[in-house]
């Protein structure tokens, strides 16, 4: 998945080196990149900057869809594994959808384990995009 800029596409926040968060203003789908964050209070800072995208974005499309790619994403203190969970559940509700995608079968079966109903967990970036827009 990039981040490059498209017609629909708006930056609504990164910071070097730990995320970047995009939003399709014609879909409303969030998109996450560049994950890097490693430690609890990054994971805090980010949540914090999330959690005012999420909400305007609920206010504006009425649902979350979020494509978020982990494929570079480092391993993390148990402590910000944590710390994000808790944010997800806090941020997301039934009815929205958030597509992480992996770059292992390792991984997707370690993180299967923490996952929600609203939450999938993807090898193909395609895959991702199909189940994050089915029934739209």
């Amino acid at each position: 998945m990039s981040m490059e800029a498209g017609p629909d596409l708006r930056s609504l926040a990164a910071v070097p080196g730990q995320y970047e968060i995009a939003r399709n203003e014609r879909s409303g789908i969030l998109r996450i990149g560049k994950v890097g964050m490693q430690h609890a209070d990054q994971v805090d800072r980010y949540l914090d900057v999330l959690e005012r995208i999420v909400t305007e974005t609920r206010a504006r499309f009425g649902r979350i869809r979020v494509l978020a790619d982990l494929r570079h994403a480092p391993v993390r203190t148990q402590e910000a594994a944590d710390r994000m969970r808790a944010g997800n559940l806090r941020l997301y509700r039934a009815g929205d959808r958030i597509a992480l995608i992996v770059e292992s079968s390792l991984l997707k079966m370690q993180l299967r384990r923490t996952l929600v109903e609203y939450q999938n967990i993807f090898l193909s970036p395609n895959a991702a995009e199909t189940w994050l827009t089915a029934g739209d």
